[in-house]
């Protein structure tokens, strides 16, 4: 009672909260350097990750304690997703599942066995190899989605490539959070392992018959009521509700609210609902785009500007060559494989959170304790702040690829006639 009446008092005296200075701090910051990305014509995911730096604690130290960011930027990863399951449909779903398990399993795949492949002759245990892999296989999710919805150049089919292997990552990470324990040597076994991957789809398919068959019925009450609020309140109760209720069976919050998404999306109210939360959104969403930015430690890269630039650019090629020849696998064209697998160049927000699941059993970025650690956080918010560019780099060679095999087909192949797969899959 004397520690509220202390706060009640403080605060009727006109005394900040003890964190109000560095929330403060996070966002006239964070407006500042947007607003001058605007003004140089970069986009605002940049802008934040910037932001991010300049109040971290290698440039100004503004923010001291960051786990109320890291709180927030959870917030925002949550959103994020789950706005773009609201605009996304279980029939849309279905039509790209090829594109989900095919594609995605092949990249995911790949990614590992290559950076596994390449770690094994420098000494690196299969272990730690495989970690690795899983650490470079993912991209950001928040970043390219964020990305694809705001005046993107690409193609929509580029679109719908990128998004069906960023949701296969996304349901591969419930695996890999699994398998880190085992990798690591700890106590875990098979049987344990599939059961709770059995556990999970059983939770996905739940929430997948509830979106058919109860919540259409149940957001049409609370619309009828006309009340915004209790409207609103719905909406992001059914949000963080099911995130959490799929995080209990060992499903990622993210995919989670991504489920709730998809549920919502059922309705007919989904705009509405969409239009409802965007706010929140972008709020909380730059909360995580700066958050990453304040993990960068300008130091560590200046000292080790080369490793960390050698890094960078291995990864990102390794990426997009594994990404660009999984798409093509699947049968779509050069452009819409070398466009989509730009977009998939960094590393994603889910591999700053695997990395600590494989810190607390002892496994490090390419086995090299705190330095790997660095590393590898430096490469992957380098990465992330480079990939509106690679985009649009990636967009450009599509449509480069796409004018010269049109040019070619112009002056080789007889008028009337037509490449048989492209009339089949209609991917230019």
């Amino acid at each position: 009672m004397m520690s509220m009446s202390a706060a009640s008092a403080a605060l009727a005296a006109g005394a900040a909260p003890a964190f109000f200075a560095e929330l403060v701090a996070l966002l006239v910051i964070g407006a500042l350097v947007a607003y001058v990305c605007h003004r140089l014509g970069l986009v605002p995911i940049v802008g934040f990750l910037l932001a991010g730096v300049v109040i971290g604690p290698s440039v100004l130290g503004l923010i001291d304690d960051r786990a109320q960011i890291d709180a927030l930027a959870e917030l925002g990863v949550i959103l994020v997703l789950f706005t773009i399951g609201v605009e996304f449909s279980l029939e849309r779903l279905a039509r790209i599942k090829t594109l989900i398990f095919g594609g995605g399993g092949l990249q995911v795949g790949l990614t590992t066995v290559a950076v596994c492949a390449l770690l094994m002759p420098l000494g690196v245990s299969w272990q730690i190899g495989v970690f690795t892999g899983f650490l470079v296989a993912l991209s950001s999710t928040a970043i390219v989605l964020k990305l694809l919805g705001d005046n993107y150049e690409g193609s929509e089919e580029t679109s719908r490539v990128a998004l069906g292997l960023l949701i296969f990552q996304d349901l591969a990470i419930v695996l890999m959070v699994l398998l880190v324990p085992m990798l690591g040597g700890a106590a875990g076994d098979t049987t344990s392992v599939a059961m709770a991957l059995l556990r999970a789809v059983l939770v996905i398919v739940a929430v997948l018959v509830v979106a058919r068959r109860l919540l259409p019925p149940l957001l049409e009450r609370v619309a009828r009521t006309c009340s915004p609020e209790l409207f609103l309140m719905s909406i992001v109760a059914i949000c963080f509700g099911t995130a959490y209720l799929t995080s209990l069976a060992g499903v990622s919050l993210s995919l989670g609210a991504f489920l709730a998404g998809l549920m919502v999306s059922e309705s007919r109210f989904s705009l509405h609902a969409l239009t409802e939360v965007m706010p929140l959104q972008i709020l909380f969403s730059a909360a995580f785009f700066i958050s990453v930015g304040m993990l960068l430690d300008l130091g560590f890269v200046a000292r080790n500007l080369l490793l960390v630039m050698a890094v960078v650019l291995g990864m990102t090629v390794l990426k997009i060559a594994i990404a660009a020849l999984s798409v093509r696998l699947l049968g779509y064209g050069w452009p819409t494989a070398i466009a989509s697998a730009f977009t998939l160049g960094q590393i994603g927000e889910f591999s700053f959170v695997l990395a600590k699941a494989g810190e607390a059993v002892a496994l490090f970025p390419a086995g090299r304790g705190d330095i790997g650690s660095q590393t590898f956080i430096a490469a992957a918010v380098l990465s992330m702040m480079a990939t509106p560019g690679m985009a649009r780099l990636g967009n450009h060679l599509g449509a480069w690829l796409d004018r010269r095999r049109a040019s070619a087909s112009t002056d080789i192949v007889p008028a009337g006639s037509a490449d048989a797969s492209d009339d089949l899959h209609g991917h230019g």
